[in-house]
């Protein structure tokens, strides 16, 4: 490294800041968007003289939205701290478009803010490392050996009057002149917005903050004064619902969803309700977990007025009962904010844990003298770790190493497809085994004890097809593999009447097309909590329920 500074140290650069913006942002548009490119040439399919001439329209109209944006965001004072911090950024996402082809939006931002410890080091890699240096570390050395022009700020000022006016005359010009084929590529392929580095991630970083602003001024909504708890039970009954919150588990993966692969060797000898067509809020943790226990549906939800009201778990406390959510993910995103919250992801036990990573199993920890201990009725989250990746070999423990070869790496284009797709499938066999483990916890409750097993996944995964890695994909956009979503409903004792009938009730509506919008309403519903936010036509349960009360206004 030393003697790489040595060697740049020799050179000395002077130059006027919007000749350096020119000539950095050509270097983005020829180097930092080669998939970009690629992605254009393979929607374009260039064959005539005016293919060509698009492409060179769009070339050019690339090198003047981000000269603009350079001139607009750099100063004489400032332009070296804002290109270290856009070839670091832009080296790293380079990096991520290269391996995983995914798309930098305002929600892929809201998820690299909101990942661990653990999750950034899975996504590690020598790789990115070397891209750091090359498309990173260089230029900035360049950079730092830049010394601009002396201008006094009038001649800074008109000049970068000057850039504006013509950088932005000179690109309604272009979008003028090519209205129809601009219009026609937007419309149909919005995903591309995204993947120009780096206007991609400088918007999606401001829209980000500026919603985030916007929440922070927005008081909080308490909208679960009105719940209250029916007990229709026997009063000396409890009620004991497990909510198992899944991790990037695809529905096409499970075995009991026709899998041609035995992924569910436990599940398919237990009689549960599977609701087979099931579509996801989002294609992150970050969009769909808040989503899932909001009153809100998907098509009107959003971050500012979710993330600011009452939750699922608010109206469960309100009514009296007893809430824990148990994470062995990255959090709960601030829905388990005003509830038990016990994180197992760190914990230190030598059987499910090691080098930082704990497997799904120590969620069950002391969960069942938890519940025997507690006369209330009880709703407890369990947040998996699941299928998450790119580490997928870290999800399962050695026994479940049910299919091979596997990828033993997060490098997942370096692998081949069959080891990619065994490792997956091989995180869906301990899913499968966590869930009849759950299951086993509640069929050991004392008697006196009503319970029930709710598994549902906050997104899908895509693996390689279409080139396509991993999720967060715009929704818009996204393969069905990153939204289609197993949803499992299961009862211990279904020899008992009043179970069988709600179990034989339920399968009638395993092939409706059903979504994260059905959880909320679903859960007060099985829960017996009444509110005015409840809806019966999203709940699933509304219509079996032999004793369901009709009116919960």
């Amino acid at each position: 490294m030393k003697k790489l500074y040595e060697l740049f140290s020799k050179f000395n650069i002077s130059i006027s800041l919007w000749l350096l913006n020119l000539l950095i942002g050509l270097l983005f548009v020829s180097v930092f968007n080669l998939y970009f490119w690629q992605e254009i040439i393979a929607i374009i399919k260039p064959e005539s003289i005016t293919d060509y001439q698009l492409i060179g329209s769009i070339i050019l109209f690339l090198i003047l939205v981000i000269n603009l944006v350079f001139n607009l965001l750099t100063s004489q004072k400032t332009y070296k701290v804002f290109y270290v911090l856009v070839f670091t950024i832009s080296a790293i996402s380079f990096y991520y478009i290269a391996q995983y082809n995914i798309i930098i939006d305002k929600e892929m931002v809201r998820n690299v803010v909101e990942t661990n410890h653990s999750e950034a080091r899975d996504l590690m890699s020598f790789s990115l490392l070397s891209y750091l240096f090359v498309f990173g570390l260089i230029p900035i050395l360049l950079i730092l050996k830049t010394e601009l022009t002396d201008q006094n700020i009038w001649s800074q000022l008109i000049i970068k009057i000057k850039v504006t006016v013509v950088s932005v005359m000179t690109i309604g010009l272009i979008v003028y002149l090519n209205y129809p084929s601009f219009a026609s590529l937007a419309r149909t392929n919005r995903h591309l917005s995204h993947m120009i580095v780096p206007t991609n991630f400088i918007f999606a970083t401001i829209s980000y903050i500026t919603e985030q602003f916007n929440k922070a001024q927005l008081p909080f909504s308490d909208i679960a004064q009105d719940a209250f708890h029916l007990k229709l039970s026997k009063p000396n009954d409890k009620n004991v619902v497990i909510l198992i919150v899944g991790e990037t588990a695809r529905a096409d993966r499970f075995s009991i969803n026709g899998y041609r692969r035995e992924t569910n060797p436990r599940l398919e000898k237990r009689h549960v309700v599977n609701f087979k067509q099931t579509s996801s809020c989002g294609t992150s943790t970050a969009v769909s977990l808040p989503c899932l226990f909001s009153h809100l549906e998907r098509r009107s939800y959003s971050h500012k007025v979710g993330k600011n009201s009452s939750n699922l778990l608010d109206f469960f406390k309100q009514a009296g009962i007893d809430v824990q959510w148990r994470d062995n993910n990255t959090g709960c995103k601030g829905i388990c904010g005003r509830v038990d919250y016990v994180d197992f992801s760190n914990n230190s036990d030598e059987l499910f844990c090691s080098d930082g990573e704990c497997f799904d199993e120590i969620l069950l920890k002391g969960l069942l003298e938890q519940i025997n201990a507690n006369p209330n009725d009880q709703f407890i989250v369990l947040h998996q770790k699941g299928s998450h990746g790119p580490a997928y070999y870290l999800r399962y423990p050695p026994d479940f190493k049910k299919f091979t070869p596997t990828c033993q790496s997060v490098q997942l284009q370096k692998c081949s497809s069959e080891a990619l797709n065994n490792t997956y499938d091989n995180t869906i066999v301990y899913t499968d085994y966590f869930i009849d483990q759950t299951m086993k916890l509640l069929e050991s409750l004392p008697q006196g004890t009503s319970s029930s097993l709710v598994y549902i996944a906050d997104h899908g995964e895509s693996l390689g097809e279409n080139n396509l890695y991993l999720h967060g994909t715009p929704y818009l956009i996204a393969p069905e593999s990153q939204t289609h979503v197993p949803f499992i409903y299961w009862a211990p004792h279904q020899t008992d009447n009043k179970t069988a009938s709600l179990m034989s009730c339920l399968e009638k509506s395993e092939d409706h097309h059903l979504s994260h919008d059905h959880l909320f309403h679903s859960m007060l519903g099985l829960m017996n909590v009444s509110t005015s936010y409840y809806k019966p036509e999203l709940d699933v349960f509304s219509s079996c329920h032999s004793d369901h009360v009709n009116s919960r206004t």
